[in-house]
């Protein structure tokens, strides 16, 4: 088990019982509220009551108008538009908005989504060049071009119109006197949430919300507001929402909450056959099965082949064409995982036999597939609760990685103290990608670590406990009103309730594959928990000398069905 402090959030308020009767709902609720800054009438009822019509439109952000009258008069004018986006999930989400909209209108238009390997993120010159000389008029991005500044220069000079819709960082430079110069790329329209200018407005949405709200913003002005709300953007925007890890406040958690309803009736071909490949048709969805089942699926196909084949699946208007398609994403998704699995198994044996001093691992795998590279520093900063970078052979004696961070260490500023032992490099505090010479590897490691300012109490996680319940006190009632909270994510985390003296008479790993350890607990209400994680230590653990210990525990407690009977359960997610 990872090294982890377990912390109580003992927020105490007078108007927990009232908010309580006021929205009937369990104290406990308006705890977890305020746990999450979310306190007094106003900010719990629009928490409790998240409701799409509460959603802006977008019209209030910079050039949101411009953009739309653009594009709207390039419509009228029967101009050849091509939307450019990106190859990730939010990428393939706000790309196909775009295009169903546009073609939704009668619009001649395509698309450019770029190729991981071979064209890198975002706008660059061969895309604007070919986009030229195939008569291309207006380039309307998504997902990208607010970095992209000379790029969108040479669309400009060439003579083509750009509309940029976009949600990452707006790039800056900081002056000698520590004043700060944004960077807005000179296209006709630049809508990002992210621009200084969009002071006040809610910056944390994905590229996919972007361009859904220019597309509402565009039906309204050809007066189609309706066939806009009709369509299927919105759970392709929600969508887009968990698979980018958008905070799931305020207009995301609406978005979200609204589209996965949606998104269990949608009219999309394409998403109605891969709920049916897997598993999900009929299903009531969560945002678990957006970011662990749905999104890998899309994103597979960006990171094996081209996320062409995403996007066509999504166009599809014939089922069983759309059937094979998804099958084909599935089993894609397999061999990505299958992929991960090994390089994350070597990774391990690299550190635990090689790095388990190092405060900053840097593991070279040189046959791994570039594309997974993150996914698996991000399972190895998991298991070590340190800053990893993953790198992978690349062309030539040059490699490329990524890396994944933990709170203590922004990874992009201790990258620019190493700047020149890199080739290129970018990111954020958390995450970030490079590349460098195969001969400048080594001193990498050594100066990151020389470098890294952590200490041993930076490698131990922070869990924040909601709430101290033990489960005899659990009911069905309260376990059923938890489900107002959802849907979960980032910015919404699933709450952590907290138990200590823990008594059990039993706990065995079972199921076909050996995979999940069942606890049988002393309690009159709750008979049994189940756990997913890190079984084998934690089944030593309660199993020494053959006798089961009281223990302290970590839980969410759930609802079984099984055999027509509902009984309490405790999903436990750590114990000590």
């Amino acid at each position: 088990m990872s090294k982890s402090k377990w912390i109580y959030k003992n927020i105490k308020n007078p108007e927990f019982q009232t908010l309580a009767e006021q929205f009937n709902v369990h104290p406990a609720i308006i705890k977890i509220l305020a746990d999450r800054g979310i306190q007094g009438e106003e900010a719990v009822r629009e928490y409790l009551e998240a409701d799409i019509s509460r959603v802006s439109d977008g019209s209030e952000l910079t050039d949101m108008q411009r953009g739309v009258d653009i594009v709207y008069d390039a419509v009228q004018a029967g101009k050849y538009i091509r939307i450019m986006g990106d190859y990730d999930v939010d990428g393939v989400s706000s790309t196909y908005i775009l295009y169903k909209g546009l073609t939704g209108l009668g619009v001649k238009c395509d698309k450019f989504i770029p190729h991981r390997i071979t064209d890198g993120y975002g706008l660059h010159e061969p895309a604007i060049r070919d986009a030229y000389e195939a008569g291309v008029q207006v380039i309307l991005t998504c997902d990208n071009g607010i970095a992209a500044a000379n790029e969108i220069r040479l669309a400009k000079e060439l003579g083509m119109t750009v509309v940029v819709t976009d949600h990452h960082e707006v790039p800056y430079n900081d002056d000698e006197a520590g004043i700060r110069h944004y960077i807005i790329p000179d296209a006709d329209a630049v809508i990002d949430p992210k621009r200084p200018e969009d002071d006040g407005v809610f910056k944390e949405i994905c590229g996919a919300v972007v361009a859904w709200k220019f597309m509402w913003c565009l039906y309204r002005k050809f007066g189609k507001e309706d066939k806009f709300n009709n369509s299927d953007f919105l759970e392709v925007a929600s969508l887009g929402t968990v698979c980018d890890v958008m905070e799931l406040q305020h207009d995301n958690r609406a978005i979200v909450k609204e589209g996965l309803k949606k998104m269990q009736n949608t009219s999309n071909i394409g998403l109605q056959a891969l709920l049916e490949i897997l598993g999900l048709k009929d299903k009531a969805l969560t945002s678990y099965d957006y970011g662990f089942k749905i999104g890998p699926c899309i994103n597979a196909e960006g990171r094996l082949d081209t996320a062409n084949e995403a996007f066509d699946l999504l166009v599809e208007t014939d089922y069983q064409k759309a059937l094979e398609k998804a099958a084909q994403m599935r089993d894609l998704n397999v061999e990505r995982q299958e992929l991960t699995k090994q390089g994350m198994e070597e990774a391990f044996k690299i550190i635990d036999a090689e790095m388990q001093d190092d405060k900053v691992l840097v593991v070279y795998l040189p046959e791994v597939h570039e594309s997974i590279a993150g996914i698996i520093a991000g399972k190895v900063r998991e298991r070590y609760c340190k800053p990893a970078f993953v790198l992978t052979k690349g062309d030539g004696d040059f490699l490329k990685g990524s890396g994944r961070s933990i709170e203590a260490y922004s990874m992009y500023n201790k990258m620019v103290e190493v700047k020149d032992l890199m080739l290129g490099f970018g990111g954020h505090p958390l995450a970030a990608g490079l590349s460098l010479k195969e001969e400048n590897l080594e001193k990498f490691r050594q100066e990151l670590n020389a470098r890294s300012g952590l200490t041993d109490a930076d490698f131990i996680s922070k869990v924040m406990i909601d709430v101290i319940l033990p489960i005899d006190f659990l009911t069905q009632n309260f376990i059923e009103q938890l489900d107002i909270l959802e849907p979960f994510g980032k910015g919404n985390e699933k709450p952590v309730f907290a138990q200590s003296n823990v008594k059990a008479t039993r706990a065995e790993i079972i199921g076909k594959n050996k995979n999940v350890l069942k606890i049988t607990f002393n309690s009159r209400n709750c008979k049994s928990g189940v756990c997913f994680h890190d079984i084998e230590t934690k089944e030593q653990l309660l199993n020494q000398n053959g006798k089961l210990y009281d223990f302290k525990m970590l839980y969410y407690p759930t609802l079984n069905e099984w055999n027509g009977v509902t009984s309490i359960q405790a999903n436990v997610q750590d114990i000590c």
